[in-house]
């Protein structure tokens, strides 16, 4: 009897092992990285660069430069991707989140949110001529109440745009460094 109590024990242990592991796959597909999108906030070269010019127009008129939030940029990579995977152009992503909705769900918090999303081009100075010519665009680049910024680029084989940007601002400055 006591072989059998150890058996049904071990057999309960083991489904608990897969219902927490299929509860932490659950948690992993609600606000985690789409294939492809990296796993940590460090933005790629392209990003950086686009950070970089961004900075630099929001020094002509005197605003402070934004630094890169952690939070924000895994939530521009998750979009990018997003909207590569699943060859869309919007702010709604495929979950049926608006922006803020979707930095919430990647950790960040703030009164003051905007997103912009811009296609086609692999390059930063490139994405920067076509944000810069919007001027909802050029108003969220270089509104003072942001304080910091979240980039993502990302493509999918056969979406209809090469590639896929994502700029996030915040106005809450946690958990960010230089770009």
């Amino acid at each position: 009897m006591s072989h059998d109590v150890s058996v049904r024990r071990g057999r309960i242990a083991v489904c608990q092992l897969a219902l927490f592991a299929l509860v932490l796959a659950y948690m992993a597909a609600t606000a985690g990285p789409v294939q492809g999108a990296t796993a940590d906030a460090a933005l790629d070269p392209e990003e950086r660069a686009l950070c970089k010019q961004i900075n630099r127009f929001r020094a002509q008129v005197g605003a402070a430069p934004l630094r890169a939030s952690v939070a924000l940029t895994k939530a521009a990579n998750w979009m990018s991707f997003d909207m590569a995977a699943n060859d869309t152009f919007d702010h709604i992503d495929s979950r049926g989140r608006d922006f803020d909705r979707r930095f919430e769900a990647f950790g960040y918090r703030s009164r003051t949110m905007a997103e912009n999303i811009v296609g086609g081009e692999a390059g930063a100075t490139a994405t920067f001529a076509q944000l810069k010519r919007s001027a909802s665009h050029r108003r969220n680049m270089l509104r003072a109440k942001h304080k910091v910024i979240g980039i993502g680029r990302g493509s999918a084989p056969d979406a209809m745009l090469p590639w896929y940007w994502t700029v996030a601002f915040g106005g809450s400055a946690t958990r960010a460094v230089v770009c």
